[in-house]
């Protein structure tokens, strides 16, 4: 059962790095004009990297604790992320930029790492006890 859990874990790592590694070579191959960014590539994947693992494992906690309040848990934890994150994006939404780069990038992470939260607490649903 500690395996499984661990599992999650380093599922969503391998996830991270593919994507941030991915990420990093598109830049690289595919330059974009001289762009002063707000918050760098590594900070953005980090926080949700972090997030995620925060969440998840809080997830897992109220799991083993209570099954049956770990989609409220799930939903609770969602909406605070997506606060702190609107915090956070809030000066890139209030900034008018010619190429809208970093806002795309922003929300890309942001609805990749939602998507891996979401398909991890399914399976932690899903699993029979």
């Amino acid at each position: 059962m500690k395996q499984q859990y661990l599992s999650i874990f380093f599922k969503t790592g391998i996830i991270a790095i593919t994507a941030c590694v991915l990420n990093i070579l598109y830049f690289v191959f595919f330059p974009v004009p001289d762009v002063i960014y707000h918050y760098s590539l590594y900070f953005i994947y980090g926080f949700f990297t972090l997030s995620s693992f925060l969440i998840l494992g809080i997830l897992i906690f109220v799991n083993r604790k209570s099954a049956a309040q770990t989609g409220y848990a799930f939903l609770l934890l969602t909406a605070v992320k997506m606060g702190v994150s609107y915090a956070i994006a809030r000066p890139l939404l209030t900034k008018t930029i010619e190429f809208p780069t970093e806002k795309l990038n922003f929300f890309i992470v942001f609805t990749l790492f939602l998507a891996i939260e979401a398909y991890f607490t399914a399976r932690l649903l899903n699993n029979k006890q």
